[in-house]
């Protein structure tokens, strides 16, 4: 409970604990590397890690123990010029979110991570950094953590989450309000590259620290910086602060799994269970299946399409649950959400798809699953592409944006992003914490968490228009929205927490 609640060094003292009580305990002592993976300490990690592989080789452990050694060879890189997107494995990236064994066919031709280095020092255990600037931010990263909790059952308040949160939020905003006040003659010139280094000085610099070296789009060849780039940032701070899930680009996973479609999964029911997370919007998700099989059908199994005989359209619409869907249906299948294109008027693309099939004994699996294959990814880019240029002219717009035109499209941006689903694990935040950045880039915090009993990302995926969606949101964001000057005055996190030992020293305080 401590580690679910971010609580990371209380829990690595119960896991300490546990291991002295019983040192055959393998769970205990896969969470006590865990946890010192997440503090930084990373050789003793290591240690952990490789004591439990002498026990059984096969261990899923040795993801963990790769991503450690990884970690501590970059530890003092510069972030912006670091992505471990690029530099890892994608057979290796893939084995890992798949939970393969790690002896599986596709990672034949892996290269283990180098040993670790006596030269490189793990991350000083402290409760306050020695930077003030840092001390600062963590400060008003408590202003921001706690919007992206979501005051539903099955969602633990966890605190290094919220840390991480508040210092992205921050972080993204600060970058995004760099490029806002490039001029598009000069981003042009300088091939939106940013200067690197300091910025203008360590209090609110309005410098873009940004390498392609350090993106994750094209393998770092030479670009503009442009949304993904704006997200890598999130995705770095996702990816250091919770060391037990893999998130990745699904795009640079192994291409076989890129081009099968590595799909995404969201249980409502699983068995005879309803999952406590996801289950409240199990009859707004009916009810869409039930709409888009009336109009034109469902998939099977097999993807053949079939039309419902009118004779069930009756049946249908009385259905309630998994059992009554069942009885009309007589056959597992699928229907495909739709979304609506702005960047190409009048296209309709693949959504999400929401799956009915039979799971023994007397059970049924009702999920979301967003498929990821390349050409959903070329659509999809393309409209986070075009958003990305309306967010960019509005926000240069003279003498200042258009606050509910700005509004709009952060929002339609976030409705792209979690339809797209582009990263394996923490789409939904990720996507959430760049819309608050958005709005602080150009001056406004928005101090509002989604209703009680209510997620964002879910109205996003089961809205087929980004125009539905927002209107549907803005009832409790527009009010909450303020004029704030604290870019101006807040350190420049890009310059003062450059490195991931810095981001996890910020992340341990207190």
């Amino acid at each position: 409970l401590y580690y679910g609640c971010g609580e990371i060094k209380l829990s690595l003292a119960d896991f300490k604990k546990g291991c002295d009580s019983d040192s055959n305990d393998r769970n205990c002592q896969l969470m006590k590397a865990v946890c010192l993976h997440s503090l930084g300490q990373l050789s003793q990690a290591c240690a952990e890690y490789t004591s439990l592989l002498k026990v059984d080789p096969g261990h899923q452990c040795y993801y963990q123990r790769e991503l450690a050694l990884y970690l501590h060879k970059h530890l003092d890189a510069e972030v912006w010029t670091l992505n471990p997107d690029v530099d890892l494995d994608p057979y290796f990236k893939e084995a890992y979110c798949k939970r393969h064994a790690t002896n599986h066919p596709r990672l034949c031709n892996y290269r283990p991570q180098r040993p670790l280095s006596a030269k490189i020092s793990d991350v000083a255990l402290i409760d306050k950094s020695n930077l003030e600037a840092i001390n600062q931010l963590v400060e008003l990263s408590r202003r921001f953590g706690q919007l992206i909790q979501l005051r539903t059952p099955g969602f633990l308040s966890n605190l290094r989450q919220h840390r991480m949160c508040g210092l992205c939020i921050v972080h993204l905003a600060q970058q995004a309000r760099a490029f806002w006040r490039q001029s598009p003659i000069a981003a042009k010139k300088e091939g939106g590259k940013g200067k690197g280094g300091k910025g203008k000085d360590e209090s609110g610099a309005d410098t873009l620290f940004f390498d392609p070296k350090g993106s994750s789009k094209e393998n770092g060849k030479p670009h503009d910086f442009g949304w993904r780039d704006f997200m890598d940032i999130c995705v770095k701070w996702r990816q250091v602060s919770e060391p037990n899930d893999p998130v990745f680009w699904i795009d640079l996973l192994a291409p076989e799994a890129f081009a099968e479609g590595f799909g995404l999964q969201t249980p409502m029911v699983t068995g005879q269970m309803n999952v406590i997370r996801y289950y409240p919007y199990f009859r707004r998700s009916l009810e869409v299946v039930k709409k888009l099989i009336a109009d034109s059908g469902a998939c099977n199994v097999h993807d053949q399409r079939f039309m419902l005989p009118r004779t069930k359209l009756e049946a249908l619409q009385e259905a309630k649950s998994c059992q009554d869907m069942w009885d009309v249906m007589q056959q597992g299948f699928y229907v495909e959400t739709p979304c609506h294109s702005i960047a190409r008027p009048g296209k309709i693309m693949a959504g999400t798809r929401i799956t009915l099939l039979q799971k023994q004994p007397d059970g049924f699996d009702f999920t979301i699953r967003t498929p990821g294959t390349p050409p959903r990814w070329i659509e999809m880019d393309q409209e986070m592409s075009h958003v990305w240029r309306l967010l960019t002219m509005e926000a240069r717009r003279k003498p200042a944006p258009d606050l509910d035109k700005f509004t709009e499209l952060a929002l339609t941006f976030y409705f792209y992003w979690v339809n797209f689903g582009p990263l394996s694990r923490g789409t939904a935040a990720c996507g959430y914490i760049a819309f608050f950045a958005l709005m602080l880039s150009i001056g406004y915090e928005v101090q509002a968490s989604p209703p009680e009993g209510s997620q964002v990302d879910w109205p996003a995926i089961l809205t087929p228009r980004p125009s539905e969606f927002v209107e549907e949101v803005k009832e409790w964001i527009h009010p909450n929205r303020k004029e704030t000057d604290l870019l101006d005055q807040a350190p420049n996190v890009a310059a003062n927490i450059n490195t991931i030992r810095l981001m996890i020293e910020a992340l341990n305080s207190k």
